[in-house]
């Protein structure tokens, strides 16, 4: 869209003379910890001023220079004791210049070695890329030459003028794109951007040098665009934000809710009309919970005052523009003043003949069960479908967001001119806003936490503190809404999702509402900011017609697992949603802001029919209720109604004691901790805390209960399922399904919980009403402490290789010095035996389960001295389309999850101590092909060594 902006900077007219500075290399890395927004227009530092002066420049922003936006600048250096001839002189005789430099980079040199520190202007060069399609290139696909580096800086000129009465030297230059053809930071050639982003991001010092002395200087700031921000910003940014919020008349907080794996605290911003907003919700929320029909009663009588928390995040932090546009929705709503925005509110005549040449065009087809719920606002591209937009997936793409000029907008789209006014939307919602969960990645620019995983396939495990912090977060707070920001696909992406859809999330109470709150935020986002204007919606957009006339769900883009953030929040009967931003540019930050802004307004205009969803959700749970209104949402890859209905909800299940409830859900789960029915107590009274941590009810029994032929002592954990948090605590602890008749590649992530099975403990189904009656069960608020059991006697101790704990404790007795035997045979085969007088500390240490016997069993010896190696898949830097290395050491290593699973259960979870040098290991072992092949084939190759474990029914 065509965007009118002022163009900023001072005129001043006199001598120019054009100057060749000199060529070499660079890269660098830094950042301001202060706001770009919070600064003036005209920065100075000492006597130099620098102002922008292209034409997009509006004037509201401190000049900084862009690694993805083509710039240009002028710089005043006033200068003491020459005259203005004398100036002109030491132009013409090369002995004026400039430099862009810094004392030292932001981050530490062993993370970031290739940090660059600057130099002459001439010195600063691009950075040589490939073209080619995405990750591999750069999204230049007309062919696959490498773009050579050139000047970074050019049309470098400097002129002698009498500025306010000071000779001074008047300098212009212009940037180009810091990455070769690449104008944003996304998926085009995505590692090595990626990588060394941060050998460049920082604050640098211009400075202008007249005949060997530096004369004048300014600091200035180098980044991707304005509105980027490190994670030290963040920090420093929040408290901030929060004090303007109250300055101007609003409550707001910053509170730590979590502690990441590196040791960072992870931070919320919470901004309410008052404090008592946050205090009166929660004892609504107990209510909401425990008494879920009572509320909605009130609600309907129109009895209830009270507001509801909508919360903005983003999870991986390299995709940048999510944090940023967090940040930018936080100052707004800080700075308390309406903002009018346009909104897109459905499509005009010929915006609806558009659609319908392009729907053809794409072969969409919108699904029977949405079509009537629909606009299609966001889809039109222009020119039938073909577009304007990057396709860097390929040559052979053309659903790119279009940049859709304004006669086109116009002519596609009604719109209305909206108020935004934060005071308002804080009479009826409350915010929380996350703008970095994964606050070690920030740090580095990095996908992954501080131990290599992908948090946002940890939602349902919690095996990082950063998601067990966020799903305590997301518990406390039963969010009515919630939106977490990813990139990139070029399409620009917002849910809610295509089929399949995980069987424990209520989908009729949530597809109520979700089609038009996507719609909402599509509407803002694409019609204010200038690049990005169409965007689709999975469950809208990607079923497709066949040639037969048959339709088919080709490439959805699912929410079958709750191991994703916003899939985890619908557990707690949150509207929640992922958006795949398109483009990493100030753009995309905007386009996401204004989204964030549109479905604030859209919350509070249908608060009350969403927040009676929510309840909705519960008063099923609290009534276990298996709702006939979801079953059509179960459709085949054909968009059958209905057709795997029998197959993810399926009502004919048996429990442990072969009895039915013609209910997808159990009316109980049952785990008991006594060593008798138990396998792994260690693994049972953590799942215990784990349900307990995500709002899910865990009663004990008080007495003895029999169900069928099976006698629970007191003492045993059950989770009635008659309660809010029902689902919760069922897509934790159900058997899962098997997905067979999709075609291969058709869904998108989908992995396993079931955690009794993975995480070796015994846990009974009870599908029989009243089981255990109310009075033999009491609440607990954490499982029972557990201990070792130890039976027999003898001078031998076999330990039961029943899961983690055993497998630590092991590696403490042999690191110890102690001597361990691994059963070879008979009934303990694959059990620990040690002498019985080394096991005093390994059982208050651990929960093992240990026999004591008179002789030992047949076992054979494990070596004391085990160090295990895990071999990295990946070099240790990326390199540039010159070969040259770049950016974050190990930084796809780091990236890498598969391999950083080995590491984290080898020593982690199982104590094994690592090593990095392969000459001392004893044992290699992953899951990875090694990028040092050779020399770990050699290592390997005279013996071969294994774990001395067996198959267990744990995982790590």
């Amino acid at each position: 869209m065509v965007s009118i902006r002022k163009a900023g900077g001072a005129i001043v007219a006199g001598l120019m003379l054009t100057v060749s500075l000199g060529q070499v290399v660079a890269p660098t890395t830094a950042m301001a910890s202060t706001s770009a927004q919070s600064q003036s227009a005209g920065q100075s530092t000492g006597k130099a001023k620098l102002e922008r002066t292209d034409a997009a420049y509006d004037g509201s922003s401190t000049p900084m220079i862009s690694m993805i936006e083509g710039r240009e600048f002028r710089l005043i250096a006033p200068v003491e004791g020459k005259s203005v001839s004398e100036l002109e002189s030491l132009i013409k005789d090369g002995k004026v210049t400039l430099t862009l430099s810094r004392a030292k980079g932001q981050f530490s040199k062993k993370t970031y070695p290739k940090q660059w520190l600057g130099g002459k202007l001439g010195d600063w060069k691009t950075v040589a890329t490939q073209d080619g399609a995405a990750e591999g290139g750069n999204g230049n696909t007309a062919d696959e030459k490498i773009r050579k580096s050139r000047d970074f800086f050019y049309d470098v000129e400097l002129s002698a003028k009498e500025v306010d009465g000071t000779p001074s030297v008047v300098a212009s230059f212009k940037n180009r794109e810091l990455y070769e053809g690449i104008d944003g930071i996304d998926v085009r050639s995505r590692e090595f951007v990626r990588s060394s982003l941060y050998d460049y991001v920082g604050t640098y010092s211009l400075a202008c040098d007249v005949d060997g002395t530096k004369v004048a200087s300014t600091k200035v700031d180098l980044r991707p665009y304005d509105a980027f921000a490190t994670q030290e910003d963040i920090d420093a940014q929040l408290p901030e934000l929060a004090r303007q919020a109250k300055a101007n008349g609003l409550y707001a907080e910053v509170r730590t809710f979590g502690t990441s794996a590196q040791g960072r605290p992870m931070r919320a911003l919470f901004v309410a009309k008052q404090k008592s907003d946050l205090d009166d919700y929660q004892a609504l929320k107990k209510r909401m919970e425990k008494d879920p029909a009572s509320v909605q009663a009130d609600l309907a009588a129109g009895k209830l005052k009270y507001k509801v928390p909508v919360v903005y995040s983003n999870v991986h932090a390299d995709e940048i523009v999510a944090s940023d546009a967090v940040m930018e929705f936080a100052r707004d709503l800080a700075a308390n003043k309406p903002i009018e925005y346009r909104r897109a509110t459905g499509l005009t005549g010929e915006g609806k003949a558009e659609l319908k040449t392009e729907m053809d065009h794409d072969r969409t087809v919108w699904s029977d069960l949405v079509k009537d719920d629909v606009t299609g606002i966001g889809y039109v591209r222009g020119d039938g479908g073909k577009g304007h937009g990057i396709n860097y997936d390929g040559a052979d793409t053309d659903n790119a967001s279009s940049d859709l000029s304004e006669e086109e907008f116009e002519k596609y789209y009604d719109s209305d001119t909206q108020t935004f006014d934060p005071s308002k939307s804080l009479d009826d919602v409350f915010y929380i806003l996350v703008p970095s969960e994964n606050v070690d990645a920030r740090a580095v620019n990095v996908r992954t936490n501080g131990n290599g995983f992908d948090l946002n396939r940890d939602n349902t495990y919690q095996t990082q503190p950063e998601t067990q912090a966020m799903s305590g977060l997301i518990t406390q707070w039963d969010p009515i809404s919630l939106h977490e920001v990813h990139g990139y696909y070029q399409q620009f992406q917002i849910e809610p999702c295509s089929p399949t859809h995980d069987p424990n999330n209520e989908y009729d109470l949530f597809i109520d509402t979700a089609l038009a709150q996507g719609e909402a935020f599509m509407g803002a986002s694409i019609a204010n900011n200038p690049t990005i204007n169409s965007v689709q919606m999975p469950m809208r957009d990607y079923l497709k017609l066949q040639d037969d006339g048959t339709r088919f769900w080709e490439a959805p883009f699912d929410d079958m697992s709750t191991s994703y953030t916003p899939q985890y929040a619908m557990m707690h009967g949150t509207n929640a949603y992922t958006v795949e931003a398109p483009y990493g540019t100030a753009d995309a930050v905007d386009a996401l802001r204004y989204g964030f802004i549109g479905n604030a307004d859209f919350v509070v205009a249908n608060k009350d029919r969403m927040f009676n969803n929510q309840l909705e959700r519960f008063r099923r749970g609290v009534q276990n209720i298996d709702a006939d209104s979801i079953r059509p949402y179960y459709v085949s890859q054909k968009d059958e109604k209905g057709a795997e209905a029998d197959t993810f909800r399926p009502r004919d299940s048996k429990d442990s004691f072969g009895k039915t409830n013609d209910n997808f859900f159990p009316e109980y789960y049952v785990i008991p901790l006594g060593a008798d029915q138990q396998n792994n107590r260690s693994a049972a009274a953590k799942t215990v805390d784990f349900l307990i941590h995500n709002g899910v009810e865990v009663k004990e029994t008080t007495r003895d209960v029999k169900v069928g032929d099976k006698t629970y002592p007191a003492g045993t954990m059950v989770v009635d399922m008659h309660q809010a948090k029902r689902n919760m605590a069922n897509c934790a602890l159900y058997p899962n399904l098997v997905i067979d008749d999709w075609t291969q590649y058709s869904l998108y992530s989908e992995p396993v919980t079931n955690f009794s099975e993975f995480r070796g403990f015994d846990m009974d189904t009870v599908r029989t009403a009243g089981a255990f009656a109310a009075d033999t069960l009491k609440d607990v608020k954490k499982a029972l402490a557990q201990k070792s059991e130890v039976a027999g006697k003898g001078e031998y101790a076999v330990i039961d290789n029943n899961g983690l704990d055993a497998v630590r404790a092991v590696n403490d007795l042999l690191e110890d010095g102690k001597s361990v035997g691994l059963v070879s045979e008979g009934k303990d085969e694959g059990d620990y035996v040690v002498a019985a007088k080394d096991l005093d500390d390994a059982t208050e240490d651990y929960v093992l389960d240990v026999t004591k016997v008179s002789s030992a069993p047949k076992a054979k010896r494990i070596s004391g001295t085990i160090k295990a190696y895990v071999p990295k898949a990946y070099e240790k830097f990326q390199k540039d389309a010159a070969g040259n290395k770049v950016g974050m050491a190990d930084y796809e290593n780091r990236a890498n999850t598969n391999g950083n699973w080995d590491d984290f259960a080898l020593a982690k979870q199982m104590g094994f101590e690592l090593t990095d040098d392969l000459d001392e290991a004893t044992v290699i072992v992953g899951s990875q092909y090694p990028a040092n092949a050779k020399a770990v084939a050699a290592k390997a190759s005279p013996a071969r060594h294994t774990l001395p474990t067996r198959p267990t029914r744990c995982s790590s």
